[in-house]
């Protein structure tokens, strides 16, 4: 498995150089909107089958990550500028989510 050999927090972007060479960018904005954590993508309750709804709208203009930290061998956690840091993003998510030009045109043949 792939895992970052540098990190990158940029005005605009995080970009996240790899061990197998893959470099891959997300726009601020869209990578704040992906955290996994419960707050933002909701959890299923304690009983039942259906989710609890999700308690965080959509990530304010301008948002950016400010600092990050490696999760053991697995997963990175950002701290935003939105005060958010519960998020950790497994290392295969983040690839999953690559806005790059390769990731970006191998997605399009996909859905295409």
């Amino acid at each position: 498995m792939a895992v970052p050999k540098k990190v990158s927090l940029e005005a605009a972007k995080v970009s996240i150089d790899w061990s197998d060479g893959h470099e891959s960018v997300f726009q601020n904005k869209s990578l704040r909107e992906s955290c996994p954590c419960a707050l933002c993508q909701g959890e299923p309750p304690a009983i039942g089958t259906s989710t609890v709804i999700p308690l965080t709208p959509a990530a304010p203009e301008g948002v950016r990550a400010v600092s990050y930290s490696i999760v053991g061998r697995y997963a990175i956690s950002f701290v935003w500028s939105d005060g958010h840091s519960t998020g950790i993003y497994p290392f295969d998510y983040l690839l999953s989510l690559c806005e790059c030009g390769r990731c970006a045109a191998s997605s399009a043949l996909r859905i295409g």
